[in-house]
């Protein structure tokens, strides 16, 4: 731990380390020059361009640029943890090659393409109308697969505010996505948004900034906060955030373990998670989920192989990812 003192005139103190600036959201208040506290530097950051992050006691960060150490106070209990594998853990880094290989995989169970493929829209009866209760088909498109109803207006949005190709045709139909009847057996609407994801790269750079910002980010303050380190670990957190809407609550009441911020295994929270998931995805009474144990299949098979790193290649839904 380190003994760290506030050198700017006034620092922000934030409940996440934010991925750009400014990010008024992850304030939680701010200290003044000369304030001091106890904390540690984080490894692992989602924009290392924003430089060094340091983490107080109670989890809140604060920017490096406006602090200095005063001195480094040892750990009474750090001779009792640091074994080998933990050492390894503590120097394992989110570097942008690791980050892109999460995202290939993904994309590669979602599209069948580690790139995704932008222009992609299948059609699922896989939401449930909260009103009847009944499954209903909607449109899931893109890079990464977005649905109907979830973020696929916020995509369309982004991309007519962009002034893309296809904003005209695309622009009447903003404020009936999400909403019923689905968009699903609307050919204009479709073959709009196909053309517009395989022509034009407005629609491409706005998917991956929906992706990023609505599931990446996410994932990823999900497991920084939880005391997630190991890069397969934030695979299997960001695809069950891409493919379930996030880590599944009730699936984490299915076994013991808790998560390394609470004194837990890292990899024996998530061999335990995976365990859960594949189970539930089999004996899903939606049976289009039951062919998606295919990503827990990959999962299981990184764990054996002992790919904690993503060193190795992996194969997902048949692709290879190197």
């Amino acid at each position: 731990m380190l003994q760290l003192v506030v050198t700017s005139d006034k620092l922000n103190i934030r409940r996440s380390i934010p991925a750009s600036l400014p990010d008024p959201s992850s304030i939680a208040g701010s200290v003044s020059k000369g304030f001091t506290f106890v904390g540690q530097e984080v490894k692992i950051v989602p924009n290392p361009a924003l430089g060094t992050w340091y983490k107080d006691r109670d989890s809140n960060f604060y920017w490096g640029g406006g602090l200095s150490v005063l001195k480094d106070i040892p750990d009474e209990k750090e001779a009792e943890t640091t074994a080998p594998d933990n050492v390894l853990m503590e120097n394992t880094v989110i570097t942008p090659i690791i980050k892109k290989k999460v995202e290939q995989v993904v994309n590669a169970f979602e599209t069948g393409s580690a790139n995704g493929k932008y222009g992609e829209l299948v059609k699922y009866r896989d939401y449930t109308d909260p009103a009847t209760q009944t499954r209903i088909v909607q449109v899931t498109f893109g890079r990464s697969q977005t649905t109907e109803f979830g973020h696929l207006k916020a995509l369309v949005q982004d991309y007519v505010n962009s002034n893309g190709i296809y904003s005209d045709q695309l622009l009447p139909y903003i404020g009936r996505i999400g909403r019923k009847p689905s968009l699903a057996t609307d050919d204009a609407f479709c073959n709009a948004l196909i053309a517009a994801g395989k022509n034009d790269l407005v629609m491409k750079n706005c998917q991956d900034h929906l992706f990023e910002i609505k599931y990446y980010q996410p994932a990823y303050h999900w497991f920084t906060l939880n005391g997630f380190i190991l890069p397969l670990s934030l695979l299997v957190i960001y695809d069950s955030t891409i493919h379930s809407g996030g880590v599944l609550g009730f699936l984490r009441k299915r076994f013991s373990t808790v998560v390394p911020a609470s004194g837990g295994n890292e990899k024996e929270w998530i061999t335990n998670y995976v365990e859960v998931r594949e189970k539930w995805l089999a004996t899903h009474s939606n049976p289009l989920l039951h062919a998606t144990v295919y990503r827990t299949h990959c999962f299981k098979q990184q764990i054996e192989h002992n790919n904690w790193d993503l060193a190795l290649e992996v194969i997902a839904n048949g692709v290879k990812i190197v």
